[in-house]
């Protein structure tokens, strides 16, 4: 199974709107819960793994609350694109404390997973307030350089193009005990349910 991420680009799906496997095909949803070669994890390891999902899932779900941008002037618009990134900038923050917070995994190998996810998570941060800066610093009064600024944002945001959580997804996946962890875990479901053909 492999799991799409996704770019800030638009920053409507900050990396990790997870859409479970969508990208590719993945074996039924009704496959056995634990492949008989995976090590069976303690009630410890799924608590934790199902936390770990829980906050990166979260996190996808803040993306499609973040604030609407309101394009009536261009005072409204700079405004409005200013709290939709601050909104989702403090979004990946408070998903990377809330990783920091989980502490030792019961589980070998998965620490290095949280480890990786904390590393991108500050990546996006920063991102974030990098354009964010750019955003504040726009010129609302002056159409051309208001043009100009929201585009050095928008230049900024399109960075996280580069940035690519599959690294850790794949770390989670070649876990066999995190693995069977996250199958198990109700708050890891959402990674692992498949979308309905359109």
């Amino acid at each position: 199974m492999k799991i799409r991420s996704t770019s800030i680009a638009a920053l409507v799906a900050v990396p990790l709107a997870l859409a479970g496997c969508a990208a590719d095909p993945a074996p039924p949803p009704q496959a056995p819960a634990t492949p008989p070669q995976a090590a069976r994890p303690s009630p410890e390891g799924v608590a934790w793994t199902g936390k770990l999902c829980g906050l990166v899932g979260g996190f996808a779900a803040a993306q499609q609350r973040l604030p609407g941008v309101d394009k009536t002037s261009t005072d409204t618009l700079k405004k409005t694109v200013v709290e939709r990134i601050d909104s989702a900038s403090r979004s990946a923050d408070d998903t990377i404390r809330g990783l920091q917070g989980l502490g030792p995994s019961p589980i070998a190998g998965a620490d290095q997973v949280n480890d990786g996810f904390q590393q991108g998570f500050t990546q996006v941060r920063d991102l974030l307030a990098a354009a964010g800066d750019k955003a504040k610093q726009v010129d609302p009064t002056n159409k051309q350089r208001f043009q100009e600024g929201m585009t050095g944002v928008q230049q900024e945001l399109q960075k996280g193009q580069q940035l690519n959580l599959q690294d850790k997804l794949v770390q989670l996946e070649q876990n066999n005990e995190l693995k069977t962890a996250a199958q198990q875990a109700p708050e890891c479901k959402q990674f692992f349910t498949q979308p309905r053909p359109q």
